[in-house]
């Protein structure tokens, strides 16, 4: 199995916490190649991986990124540089590797993923788990209202179809026509280039923050997503997880900070633990920004108020404001 991650040197012990819960759930797979893409990793971190790597008996391998054409203004502290690196990996990666297993620095692993390595893939250069996003995102980035539109976190990526593809431009190509109207970065690059023609799969390979927090109804009251997965299907991806994705959702606080009730937060501490960040410190949420005010005085309102409240801002004013704001952008 080759899995591949991308980062920079912020973000690295987080990424190598994720790569921990991989190597301990999947000490049954034969092979286990990592590769990481790495935008100005210290070399201090670079040996840190290699280590861990070496102590559960697998190979790791850092590819610095030197020279990636990724517009400045698309990069911003939410999304950084390395964030687009995953749209490269075709170029990046060694031409004797015909598809790779990306995953998102924020993600543990929690069960064997062999299977999900197994997938037959020969019809889509992409597959992932469908994202709850409703049909006016879509609209703003020129896709059908009900394409479907994937999470860029867990990607089962064809390395040889990507080769056929001219990224650069592609990429350049959607930039200049949606940048304005753009609502999650890199990931509605990659939905926008491959226009809602993915492999789907189960959701169980990335379970999102917002399905720890609502039950199935209150999330399609919250995000009203298009061509989504059923209760069923939610509900066993909840209950069983092979991959836990740990995703920004609204006053959620994420399980390397202070005081986060994520119900895997504990598994996460517990492989940082036994890391060699056992010691890093871990930082307070500031949810001081406007939206974060908002959000407060809402969430306190009973959630029949609450959430069709929530699903109004996130599923039609979010995106109508982006669409009369690109109106008047130079």
């Amino acid at each position: 199995m080759d899995v591949v991650y991308t980062c920079d040197n912020n973000y690295v012990w987080i990424m190598g916490i994720s790569i921990i819960s991989l190597f301990e759930c999947n000490k049954g797979t034969k092979e286990l190649n990592i590769y990481l893409l790495g935008d100005n990793i210290s070399d201090d971190n670079k040996n840190q991986i290699n280590n861990i790597a070496k102590q559960y008996g697998r190979n790791f391998h850092a590819i610095d990124i030197i020279e990636i054409n990724i517009p400045e203004s698309l990069c911003n502290q939410r999304w950084p540089r390395s964030a687009y690196i995953r749209l490269f990996s075709g170029k990046l990666l060694p031409n004797s590797m015909n598809k790779v297993l990306y995953l998102d620095c924020d993600t543990i692993i929690t069960q064997d993923i062999s299977e999900l390595w197994q997938i037959e893939m020969s019809s889509f250069t992409i597959y992932g788990v469908k994202d709850c996003v409703g049909k006016a995102y879509n609209k703003n980035i020129g896709l059908d209202t009900n394409a479907t539109y994937i999470n860029a976190g867990v990607l089962l990526i064809n390395l040889e179809k990507l080769r056929e593809i001219s990224i650069s431009q592609c990429i350049e190509s959607f930039i200049e026509k949606y940048s304005k109207l753009m609502s999650y970065s890199d990931q509605d690059v990659l939905n926008g280039i491959f226009h809602g023609k993915f492999g789907v799969l189960h959701p169980k390979y990335d379970v999102m923050t917002l399905l720890y927090e609502y039950n199935y109804d209150e999330v399609m009251t919250i995000r009203r997503p298009n061509n989504y997965y059923t209760k069923d299907e939610i509900c066993m991806a909840k209950m069983q997880p092979c991959i836990v994705h740990f995703t920004t959702c609204m006053l959620t606080i994420r399980p390397w900070l202070l005081r986060s009730q994520h119900p895997y937060a504990s598994q996460f501490q517990t492989y940082k633990e036994n890391s060699p960040w056992a010691n890093k410190e871990m930082l307070s949420m500031n949810f001081g920004s406007m939206k974060g005010k908002v959000l407060k005085i809402v969430l306190k309102l009973p959630k029949l108020i609450s959430l069709p409240i929530i699903g109004y801002m996130h599923s039609f004013l979010k995106p109508y404001f982006l669409r009369i704001k690109s109106m008047f952008a130079y």
